[in-house]
């Protein structure tokens, strides 16, 4: 895009620029998105936003949206996070990821403001994805928030639709202790007289957005209500089911990702396609199945429960909470037989005792280690947990060697699963590729 245009920044230098304002930690307020906004000229009001809130499953969803307008033959930029091996896999265009030199160029556009405001880095990084989009003249925009959604920097948007996945305690102590105090920061996203898309189940929950969607006039759906499947075939690969969303029947759907909660994903998608639909836009059933079959080809998402060895059996996947360890061993009941190894990792601010608590009975052995980031639970603090527990698990200080050690345990009648946080999938990935032992990507 930019190659015309010059930069005396380099990738590394604004790699490391944009790295260094994580000094900065997060700011729940709009004002300093909205100051970068004015200052490259209010990209994001150029862009057809489809907006993507939510606890869990919320870059799943996206994925899904992405890929099926992608399919489309649309032109359809993606932004997710975090990140799990390097930065620009958060900003996408129909699956490629944008260039170290639109990266480079486009963070020396922004550094001026981005010091002047002493700006965090991510919204250093959403003004640098609003502006990437709108220069490429991308036709949707596929966005998932960063924390939250009330005051989160992406919600600067006027979407088309809004969209919030599942609700679970994460980040309570930004977005509140309860289910209904986080729903409300999720529900931040509804907008004035446009339609929302809400998987949410529990009542006091569901109240919490049908206030906030009444007060600002908004279509709400909640996903339970206008959506069912069956006839579910369900494996870690990926799952074909029937749907029904919204009257409209989708019969041997194929979704290309892993494990039963994606079909709750899928049906959260296909509500939104179909909302999109309705007010106006092209989207041909066609589209829909084969973008649901290539979600990986067509976006690049990865990182749930993504097989990177089949000998030995080695599963990956992000899960970081609760309730999304628990849908990634309801997703692993097809390996019943096999004799489970697991390795572990998990930031400081995360619910890691109730995550290794929900996968103690699977696992025969457990295997724990510190990432090398500050925010990583450390080996002391990870022996102190498992003594808090009762839990004897082999403890290593870097991913590498606890890696070795749990390859070296893993064999045709077992299975190794990783998970626990992205920057464990970020360190690990990049080995597993090297070590050459079957990798696949899917």
């Amino acid at each position: 895009m930019f190659s015309e245009v010059g930069t005396t920044l380099s990738f590394k230098s604004a790699a490391e620029f944009l790295y260094g304002l994580e000094k900065f930690g997060i700011k729940m307020d709009m004002q300093n998105i909205g100051a970068l906004m004015e200052f490259a000229g209010n990209p994001h009001e150029r862009l057809k936003v489809v907006h993507v809130a939510g606890t869990n499953g919320k870059g799943s969803t996206c994925a899904m949206i992405a890929s099926a307008l992608s399919s489309q033959r649309y032109k359809v930029g993606l932004y997710t996070s975090p990140h799990i091996v390097n930065f620009s896999e958060r900003i996408k265009i129909n699956g490629k990821q944008i260039s170290e030199q639109d990266v480079a160029i486009l963070t020396e556009f922004f550094q001026p403001e981005v010091v002047r405001l002493k700006a965090t880095f991510f919204e250093a990084t959403t003004a640098i994805m609003f502006k990437y989009f709108a220069d490429n003249d991308v036709d949707y925009a596929i966005i998932e928030t960063g924390l939250g959604g009330r005051l989160d920097a992406t919600n600067i948007v006027d979407p088309i639709v809004s969209v919030i996945t599942g609700i679970g305690l994460d980040h309570t102590e930004i977005l509140g202790s309860t289910l209904e105090q986080i729903a409300f920061e999720k529900a931040g996203i509804v907008k004035h007289d446009k339609p929302s898309i809400v998987n949410a189940e529990k009542e006091s929950v569901r109240k919490v957005f049908q206030q906030v969607a009444s007060d600002r006039i908004s279509r709400l759906s909640f996903v339970g209500d206008v959506s069912s499947w069956s006839n579910a075939r369900v494996d870690i690969e990926g799952s074909v089911f029937d749907a029904r969303v919204f009257d409209v029947e989708y019969s041997d759907l194929k979704i290309g990702l892993g494990g039963k909660h994606q079909i709750q994903n899928a049906l959260t998608a296909l509500s939104a396609l179909q909302l999109l639909v309705e007010s106006g836009e092209k989207i041909t059933r066609e589209a829909i199945y084969q973008g649901f079959e290539r979600i990986k080809e067509n976006t690049g998402h990865h990182g749930r429960l993504e097989i990177l060895s089949r000998e030995p059996l080695v599963i990956l996947d992000v899960a970081h909470n609760p309730d999304g360890i628990q849908a990634v061993l309801e997703s692993l009941s097809p390996l019943q037989g096999k004799r489970g190894i697991l390795l572990f990792a998990a930031m400081r601010d995360k619910d890691a005792k109730a995550m290794i608590t929900n996968l103690l009975d699977r696992f025969e052995v457990i295997i724990l280690t510190q990432l090398q980031v500050a925010r990583s639970l450390s080996v002391a603090e990870l022996k102190k947990l498992s003594d808090n527990i009762k839990l004897s698990p082999q403890v290593f200080g870097n991913s590498f060697e606890a890696l070795k050690a749990a390859l070296n345990q893993t064999n045709n009648d077992s299975f190794l699963l990783i998970t626990g946080s992205h920057y464990l999938a970020g360190e690990i990935m990049p080995v597993m590729e090297k070590t050459l032992l079957n990798f696949e990507s899917c």
